[in-house]
């Protein structure tokens, strides 16, 4: 966000309005038509010689309006008319979400005199300078074989009925003008191969809901109550794109079916941080506190897990898990540094016992298993627990 607007955000009510009785009616104009002062992180068009943008973020993040904003701006730097294509789901939304709704085109275009002609029986959005966008439907690609375009403004990507074929036709005419570009905006949707393949090649930007400064606390805290720490809400509100790897042996419906409340610290007998730690000091080292309640079910407390850091550096954060879970042990895989944790605990205070194993190429079904080190004869915590239920904390 722009730091002139982040300033007046800081004042209280009564200094905002005597500031803005202050300025003239040309200020005040000039400073609500500043996109880039309103703009908030994730909004603006990165950096670079990109082709492809995509605002993939949480509902209400502003991503409509940063659609809007990119086409008038492309509009109005042009020094000749330019052709851009507005691909929605349906041409029905494409109408009602990009160009006539509350964040559309005609909304934007409004604030700043600058209202172009809609006429939707062409589907067309005309310009005053003489630029056309055109409504486009992801449900009939071949609508797109043949027009060609500068630009593409494409909207939620990841509900488009024929997403691959669509974006393909789309990419074959976007070839108008020294430097044809795309905008996704989209909330994620897992199992969307046309997204993440459009992911792979694209510039990104985007994030959480709350990244807006403008949506009311009363609706941030109702969503969060009811959706946060859920697949949902990962997807939604957060604007993450959850997948599964292929041969993961924990998937995320996995995950989600087994969610539940953390247990009270005074139901679990045995507390344990697992430590995966890192190849290299790029890597990230695996972090996680896992309790055992009088049931005999597992609970996922917490992940701790951190990348970038010395082995010094994770290693403390190993003793701050173990202090803020009250663990009574914890164990390592020694290959890749696990003597570092043992040597961490002690000098930090920490008298804990610490189990070092080995990853090791096993026979069984999975790709590898945990073969204990020196505690054999112990009852020590193997990964898999395929006959145990488990619970996993929020």
């Amino acid at each position: 966000m722009g730091e002139l607007v982040e300033a007046v955000r800081r004042l209280s009510e009564g200094q905002r309005a005597r500031l803005l009785a202050t300025l003239s009616e040309a200020e005040v104009r000039a400073f609500d038509s500043d996109w880039s002062e309103w703009a908030h992180d994730g909004q603006m068009p990165p950096d670079g010689d990109w082709r492809t943008w995509v605002v993939m973020a949480g509902r209400g993040f502003g991503k409509t309006r940063a659609g809007a904003e990119w086409v008038r701006g492309l509009v109005r730097a042009a020094a000749e008319p330019v052709r851009i294509a507005l691909v929605a789901a349906t041409a029905e939304e494409a109408r009602r979400v990009m160009v006539e709704g509350p964040s559309g085109l005609l909304a934007v275009a409004d604030q700043r005199g600058e209202r172009p002609r809609f006429e939707p029986s062409l589907k067309r959005l005309v310009f005053p300078c003489g630029s056309e966008a055109t409504l486009f439907s992801g449900a009939h690609p071949d609508a797109l074989r043949g027009p060609e375009h500068h630009f593409a403004w494409c909207d939620e990507l990841a509900k488009w009925r024929h997403p691959k074929a669509t974006w393909d036709m789309l990419q074959l005419g976007l070839r108008v003008g020294e430097a044809p570009r795309a905008l996704v905006t989209t909330t994620p949707r897992a199992g969307s191969d046309a997204l993440k393949a459009v992911l792979a090649g694209a510039a990104q930007t985007g994030g959480a809901t709350g990244a807006n400064p403008h949506l009311p606390d009363a609706y941030l805290e109702a969503v969060l109550a009811a959706y946060g720490g859920t697949l949902l809400g990962r997807q939604e509100i957060e604007g993450l794109l959850a997948e599964d790897l292929e041969g993961t042996l924990w998937p995320v419906t996995l995950i989600e079916a087994s969610r539940g409340a953390a247990p009270a610290a005074e139901d679990l007998v045995r507390v344990v941080i697992g430590v995966d730690p890192p190849a290299s000091a790029a890597g990230t080292c695996g972090i996680v506190a896992c309790g055992l309640d009088a049931q005999g079910v597992v609970h996922v407390l917490g992940d701790h897990s951190a990348g970038g850091l010395s082995p010094e550096g994770w290693a403390a954060r190993v003793a701050a898990a173990v202090e803020a879970h009250g663990a009574d042990r914890v164990v390592a895989e020694k290959n890749q540094g696990g003597d570092m944790v043992a040597s961490v605990l002690r000098s930090a205070g920490r008298a804990l016992p610490v189990t070092l194993v080995s990853a090791t190429r096993g026979r069984g079904r999975g790709p590898s298993r945990w073969r204990p080190g020196s505690n054999a004869g112990r009852r020590d915590w193997r990964g898999g627990f395929p006959n145990s239920r488990r619970s996993w904390g929020r």
